[in-house]
């Protein structure tokens, strides 16, 4: 492509923002049909979106995801990129380089570019906590968050308005998915970078920490030939991992399996995914309503966000598919609320809701450093009391000591964080008849949860403590990411 040649009339009909953000190259106009090159020319979603900008047929072309950034350049004229961005050795190109080559080396899954008054800093999330990874000095930010934005496809002359985009990171043979988002602070644009392996491996259920007597009765749940599963929890708490992994259980040669997200985090073999895009008008309720004239057997909605995209999904489960979902809501018995905040009819939400899983992500203590301590003396009246009213299966691995637990220390395998990776802590809640008639009569979370406790439904709080009796993590960890108010 070193003779490229850009057509102006079809260059002028892309926006540029929009080229670079989606990896699009237009090669020509002819006949009222642009033709573009995309590095994946089946990605509808990047299709649709030209389409709606342009008003033109679109005939997508495959091109090296390489050779099209280079001669974007080129098409929409080299005044318009940076001076980083013109030598390969530039300061600003080499130092976003190292950041992402380091983020994802660490297994982050945010990176945080926070401006200040004497420059900016580099954070990274991992295992859920932030942790500084560099500072940029003041000459160079303006420069370094240029070139992210420009590698996103943002508007990099725009730093008063918020906006988002979109990149690859080459790794090991493969992509990892960047989204972008920005916003102006009175101190410069902050970035935060959220990564993104659609090609990892998908998630085993039975690995991700449920207690063995909660796993199963997921699974039954999961199972159904019908029903609506909501999955709970703050941003971050795992809540999609947990739909990826209860799809990939599921038979999809013999089911019709289809889900809308926003994003796609991980792509799954056999199901029909599809990412929305409210610039071209590809919404949640759009794209489930043209589901349920598939006929579909699984649906997966990515995010319940508003009242739209949950009665339509309730809908669904009521005509007779199995729902998936998440949801921001503190705890099982508060999802109730949430829903029907967003306008889910009681006496609808009362037939359809199945089960209700409310999660988060706890560090795990890393085994080769981590100590023995004794036990505070209430703590083990409550592990005491564990051991006699919970059922073996909820408990897993409850240590048999009864006075001592482990703690974090620190040391070169968990740089010196005292924890490596994480597992979730759950509780689950199971809608049977009594609870049915407590949903749709206007019952409180408080009464749903007292009703629910006669069918198993324990609080979170009992699956984290039984994880630091077992030494999986420590107190300390349970009280940062659950809410704990002494015993009981």
């Amino acid at each position: 492509m070193a003779n490229f040649a850009a057509n102006p009339e079809a260059v002028a009909r892309v926006p540029r923002a929009l080229a670079f953000r989606y990896d699009a190259l237009p090669l020509n106009l002819a006949g009222g049909v642009l033709s573009v090159a995309l590095a994946d020319p089946n990605d509808a979603a990047v299709v649709d979106a030209l389409r709606a900008a342009t008003r033109l047929r679109v005939r997508p072309l495959p091109m090296a995801r390489e050779a099209i950034r280079e001669n974007l350049h080129v098409a929409y004229g080299e005044s318009a990129v940076p001076d980083a961005d013109r030598s390969g050795d530039a300061p600003a190109v080499r130092a976003v380089d190292l950041v992402f080559a380091r983020a994802v080396a660490a297994h982050a899954s945010d990176v945080h570019i926070e401006p200040s008054s004497g420059g900016g800093r580099v954070r990274l999330r991992v295992d859920g906590i932030l942790r500084e990874l560099e500072t940029i000095p003041a000459g160079l930010l303006p420069s370094f968050v240029s070139r992210v934005k420009l590698l996103a496809g943002m508007d990099i002359a725009d730093r008063r308005a918020p906006q988002d985009g979109r990149c690859g990171i080459p790794f090991e043979q493969r992509e990892i998915d960047a989204r972008v988002a920005s916003v102006p602070t009175i101190d410069g644009e902050k970035l935060v970078i959220r990564l993104l392996d659609q090609y990892a491996s998908t998630p085993d259920l039975g690995t991700l920490g449920m207690p063995p007597a909660i796993l199963e009765r997921y699974r039954a749940a999961a199972h159904a030939p019908w029903g609506f599963v909501v999955v709970t929890g703050p941003t971050g708490s795992g809540k999609t991992t947990t739909l990826y992994a209860s799809l990939a259980e599921l038979d999809a040669r013999s089911r019709n399996v289809c889900s809308v997200e926003d994003p796609v985090e991980m792509r799954l073999r056999g199901v029909s995914q599809v990412q929305v895009n409210a610039r071209a008008g590809l919404t949640f309720p759009l794209v489930l309503r043209a589901f349920m004239r598939q006929d579909p057997n699984v649906v997966m909605v990515g995010e319940m966000r508003d009242g739209e995209t949950a009665s339509v999904a309730v809908s669904a489960a009521l005509a007779g598919q199995i729902v998936f979902t998440t949801l921001h809501a503190n705890d099982a018995p508060r999802t109730i609320d949430r829903l029907v905040e967003l306008g889910v009819a009681r006496h609808s939400l009362a037939a359809a809701l199945t089960a209700v899983v409310a999660q988060r992500l706890v560090r795990t203590l890393c085994e080769q450093c981590r100590v023995r301590e004794a036990i505070p003396a209430h703590l083990r009246d409550e592990k005491r009391r564990m051991r006699e009213t919970m059922p073996a299966q909820f408990l897993g691995t409850l240590s048999a000591s009864e006075d001592s637990w482990y703690v974090a220390a620190g040391c070169r395998a968990c740089a010196a964080s005292g924890y490596i990776g994480r597992t979730g802590v759950y509780e689950l809640m199971e809608v049977d008849d009594a609870t049915r008639d407590a949903i749709a009569t206007g019952a409180s979370s408080v009464q749903i949860a007292q009703i629910a406790a006669r069918c198993g439904y324990r609080p979170m709080r009992d699956d984290a403590l039984a994880k630091v009796f077992a030494g999986v993590t420590s107190f300390d960890e349970l009280t940062r990411v659950v809410s704990w108010n002494g015993a009981r």
